[in-house]
């Protein structure tokens, strides 16, 4: 840890250090229970009195990031994320209107025009052309798909039951060996990646992500 506040800087070494320990947890630098230096080993390291870095702890606790044991030390709160995520979020539309880009109203309303028209292939929506569509196999597969009372109610939470066994024969022609209980249907990818990462993380877990 070489950093050390910067004495021109218009924040004063005091907000200069809270934001420092913050930036850290923000990151998982320090996560949860973590220990932080002493108030001597900080203000050693940053050459600022020690009544500085007290004052900047004082109101890290006061914020619910840190916390004291006593007899232990310093630690990083069990509720510090809960504290972050819980701040005021930023007015977008302020930064928006004040930003020297100005709206492109002109262009969205040339976009929606242009989507009207049938020679226009809507690039941004991945919609194929309606040449490319397979209408006449769509209507033939319709036509021989059979109604039964139950399959008009609720089905089962993991998804049509029949769809499942089809996906397990469709499976299994590519040697995958599975059950239709072992298949959840879900409504598109996102729900999928969200099942995925609620299912297989556990409280407290830590993701890590590319920057």
């Amino acid at each position: 840890m070489k950093w050390k506040p910067n004495r021109h800087s218009h924040l004063t070494f005091q907000e200069q250090i809270v934001d420092w320990i913050k930036s850290h947890i923000e990151r998982g630098d320090w996560t949860v229970g973590t220990k932080i230096p002493t108030q001597r080993q900080l203000a050693t390291q940053f050459n600022v009195n020690r009544s500085t870095v007290q004052l900047a702890l004082d109101e890290l606790r006061a914020d619910g990031l840190l916390e004291s044991k006593v007899g232990s030390g310093v630690f990083v709160a069990n509720n510090s994320w809960n504290v972050l995520l819980n701040r005021s979020q930023p007015n977008w539309q302020q930064h928006i209107e004040s930003s020297i880009h100005k709206p492109n109203y002109h262009t969205i309303q040339l976009i929606n025009e242009y989507e009207q028209m049938d020679h226009i292939i809507r690039l941004g929506t991945g919609e194929l052309s309606p040449e490319l569509l397979p209408t006449k196999q769509i209507e033939q597969s319709l036509k021989k798909i059979s109604l039964e009372s139950k399959a008009l109610g609720y089905s089962s939470p993991q998804g049509s039951e029949k769809l499942r066994g089809i996906l397990c024969n469709y499976l299994k022609k590519r040697g995958i060996q599975t059950a239709p209980e072992n298949i959840l249907i879900v409504s598109g990818a996102l729900q999928a990646l969200q099942l995925i990462a609620v299912g297989l993380l556990e409280e407290g877990s830590i993701v890590f992500q590319e920057q």
